[in-house]
């Protein structure tokens, strides 16, 4: 398996216009949430975490009278500005980007458009090669599931560079009021239970290849990704069966198996949004391999600019590949994202010391 380098990211939310902003805004300890234009079956307002409209391009001519939600052309806004941030200057032909879109629900149409890519063909003029696109649409676990795709590209020998992204945005009615029913939302209602999260809005693009001279770094050193290690949750948090944290372990332990023995894990990233139904997954994957975490310092961003959905695994990559190189000794991290159907993924962010 040739090694695979990150050459560039660039993060959306309302914690910062790009990546260098959001992970100041982590370190910060800067919280975006807001009471938002949305509410709960009693009229109280619905904590959200807003990228402001004034961050987005604003929607191309050809796709204003056209039949799509205000939540699809919010996508369609979000997905391109940041497309063409991390694009510019892009030399050469044409690359594929593999995209992670919101997951679906029971009863809730929640997925991207199935035009999606040929709408952002319209939106924006992007070197991008549509014919060997792809849309996944499996949530928080998504952007691990695209870094699989583009190593199987990068390994094919076909291209150099390989474009991922991420986007999902927390304001569609339906979804929010499923979510509400459920009781799993943060709100102003005197009634609210403390056993909620606040929805937010992303946009993360990582610029993937082969070639070490392409790599971001920094002191030295740039950053590799292992191979992603997937698992399936039977007791999901829509499902009847207990958790018993199976899918997740399973995970981990695949993503520390691509990482070398003489490196362990200083800093864990997760997806976990303040709900108390993660911490229990958590708690049985990192015991179970505790022999390669040493005293690691738990990090989840959530709290600072929301539950990111299909861009959460991009953006906790982006801040632990900022994060291991911030350092006067570059730290190895891993990663690690939840959906809220069965899908568990994992994968280590390794600083490689450049040789002189």
């Amino acid at each position: 398996m040739h090694t695979t380098y990150i050459a560039k990211t660039h993060l959306i939310t309302a914690a910062g216009p790009n990546s260098l902003s959001n992970f100041y805004a982590y370190r910060a300890g800067i919280n975006t949430y807001q009471s938002a234009n949305y509410h709960t079956a009693d009229h109280h307002q619905i904590t959200l975490s807003l990228i402001p409209d004034g961050a987005l391009l604003p929607l191309a001519e050809d796709l204003e009278d056209t039949d799509l939600s205000f939540r699809d052309e919010r996508l369609l806004q979000m997905a391109s500005t940041g497309a063409l941030d991390i694009l510019a200057g892009h030399q050469g032909a044409p690359i594929p980007l593999i995209m992670a879109g919101p997951e679906n629900y029971p009863g809730v149409d929640n997925q991207l458009p199935n035009q999606f890519l040929s709408l952002l063909r319209t939106q924006a003029e992007l070197p991008i090669l549509y014919s060997a696109s792809r849309i996944l649409c499996t949530g928080r676990t998504g952007m691990l599931e695209a870094i699989r795709l583009a190593q199987h590209y990068l390994q094919g020998g076909h291209f150099e560079q390989i474009l991922i992204g991420g986007v999902d945005s927390c304001q569609h009615s339906k979804w929010l009021h499923a979510l509400e029913r459920d009781g799993r939302l943060k709100s102003e209602s005197p009634h609210g239970r403390a056993d909620t999260f606040v929805p937010g809005e992303g946009i993360v693009f990582l610029l993937l290849t082969n070639n070490p001279a392409l790599a971001m770094s920094d002191k030295g050193y740039r950053i590799t990704l292992s191979q992603p290690g997937f698992g399936e949750e039977p007791g999901h948090i829509y499902s009847e069966l207990p958790s018993q944290g199976k899918g997740l372990d399973t995970a981990v332990k695949a993503a520390l198996s691509q990482l070398p023995e003489h490196l362990s894990i200083s800093t864990v990233f997760s997806s976990m949004n303040g709900e108390h139904y993660w911490a229990k997954e958590f708690g049985v994957a990192m015991t179970r391999s505790s022999h390669r975490l040493i005293n690691f310092k738990h990090e989840h961003p959530a709290d600072c600019y929301g539950d990111l959905g299909a861009a959460t695994g991009g953006a906790l990559i982006t801040l632990a590949a900022l994060n291991c190189l911030k350092p006067s000794t570059p730290t190895t991290a891993l990663v690690c994202t939840s959906s809220d159907s069965a899908y568990r993924a994992a994968i280590c962010v390794i600083p490689e010391r450049i040789s002189a």
